[in-house]
């Protein structure tokens, strides 16, 4: 007797442990505020406590720093000493975690089984999400319950309950504990009201909005002191320096999410598409996606992870599409090209560790007790991963003639220089004793090859001892 294993579950156990393996493997740091908000928090865990997390939050709520240390501690408890070891299994925990969320909620969307099989396949093997899933991101944790948010506005307009009203507002307030912004998708609930024509779930929409905030607000006086101080605070500070950190233009996410659907895959005359027909349902995880992406394209400063709370959402809207050209069209064409340029994409953006050359090159100081000192010539290393090492080190920023590191400055010391940099002076390469060189991923080196004015921080670095010492 033979036992049939369905289909969507042997799709969804590859996907999981690919989520896992990404975790377990790659421990890169995507972002800047990736490593000072995620990773600088939560490990090593011996040396964090959650007092200083709590104080030390600035204009952020601490909630997601909390929960991330508390992951942190629990791998200590076990006996995970090393930072590494503790990075591994926070990363592998929270991938499984908001991997089940999305892959939980994507399918369900849809009633057709080649629908479901198709919006499992993309939510868990599109080429970005394995790494995005398992980094510590805001966005990334928020994203779970945006997804969560929407499902549940799904199931009242399929049920008509009011209930799953108040589920919706719940989701969505606890996407907004981990990034404040998401809280905007729950303005997609009254236009969500307005399009069905029903007005017996508004009570119950403003009942829930009312105790989400009280209890949010409540548990920001609970960590920070004061009742929704650090929205207040968060909100206050992008008013006046957001625009600082560059801004622009309103269309910029617009073309993000076209170069996301990998064109011209998706492009085409839908002939016969019954568009109404085949939306309706999806009119929930349209709305949630239409509020999330207009109001962020109306605010001048945006970068790309801005949209991850909303990048599942987009993929379940592009189903329909990717239905349409597979079983309906039969455009084998289509099928090829996306699924050969999304898993390249996926081999490379999983298993290419980002940030590689810092987090090596601190992964080696943590190895040599001789070295106390890095001296980074003219901004070398702009992330200064720290948290990776338990041994203390410092940095020192290095501008003078690279001549005059010398013995002078100590035995223990050493000179951290960028390739460009590396290159350009044969001094270097002639007098200094050479003691690492210390690259980035494969994906990352082919953004310094393409577009190195703007990813030449992600280059190689070399490591160089005084001279004058052996």
């Amino acid at each position: 007797m033979t036992v049939s294993i369905p289909r969507n579950r042997i799709l969804w156990v590859m996907g999981f442990l690919l989520t896992l393996s990404v975790g377990y493997l790659n421990q890169g740091v995507i972002a800047l505020d990736d490593y000072s908000e995620g990773f600088a928090r939560f490990i090593p865990a011996q040396n964090l406590t959650f007092q200083e997390n709590a104080v030390t939050s600035g204009i952020r709520l601490p909630f997601q720093s909390l929960f991330l240390l508390a992951l942190s501690k629990l791998g200590l408890s076990l006996g995970l000493i090393q930072p590494i070891s503790q990075l591994r299994f926070v990363l592998v925990i929270l991938g499984a975690l908001v991997f089940c969320a999305h892959t939980f909620c994507a399918p369900r969307f849809f009633k057709d089984n080649r629908e479901k099989t198709l919006a499992l396949v993309l939510s868990s093997f599109y080429f970005i999400l394995p790494l995005i899933y398992s980094r510590p991101l805001i966005e990334n944790m928020s994203g779970a319950f945006v997804t969560l948010g929407a499902f549940f506005a799904y199931r009242f307009i399929e049920e008509g309950q009011n209930r799953w009203v108040a589920f919706s507002v719940l989701s969505i307030s606890l996407a907004s504990l981990f990034r404040f912004q998401s809280g905007v998708c729950v303005l997609a609930l009254p236009l969500l009201f307005l399009w069905m024509k029903n007005h017996r779930a508004w009570f119950v929409f403003f009942a829930s909005c009312a105790l989400c905030f009280a209890l949010t607000g409540l548990m920001d006086w609970a960590l920070t002191g004061g009742f929704h101080r650090s929205l207040i605070a968060y909100m206050d500070y992008n008013l006046h320096h957001a625009s600082s950190y560059g801004t622009t233009p309103f269309y910029t996410f617009g073309l993000l999410f076209v170069g996301l659907s990998i064109p011209p895959a998706f492009l085409g005359k839908y002939q016969e598409f019954h568009w109404r027909e085949k939306y309706r349902s999806l009119m929930p995880v349209l709305f949630f996606f239409l509020v999330f992406f207009v109001t962020h394209s109306l605010i001048p400063h945006k970068e790309e992870r801005f949209m991850v709370p909303v990048l599942v959402l987009f993929l379940i809207l592009l189903v329909p599409l990717a239905h349409y050209w597979i079983f309906e069209q039969r455009s084998r064409w289509r099928v090829v090209y996306f699924c050969v340029i999304n898993f390249t994409l996926l081999l490379l953006a999983s298993f290419s560790v980002p940030q590689n050359n810092v987090i090596s090159l601190v992964r080696y100081f943590n190895d040599h007790s001789e070295i106390d000192a890095v001296y980074s010539l003219e901004d070398s290393v702009v992330l200064e991963p720290k948290a990776f090492s338990l041994r203390p080190f410092k940095v020192v920023p290095f501008t003078q003639d690279p001549s005059r590191f010398n013995s002078e400055n100590g035995c223990r010391s050493v000179l951290a220089v960028r390739a460009d940099k590396f290159k350009a002076n044969p001094v270097f390469e002639k007098d200094f004793p050479v003691l690492g060189v210390f690259r980035p991923g494969p994906l990352e080196a082919l953004l310094v090859r393409l577009n190195p004015r703007q990813n030449i921080r992600r280059g190689s670095i070399f490591l160089l001892g005084p001279q004058g010492c052996s």
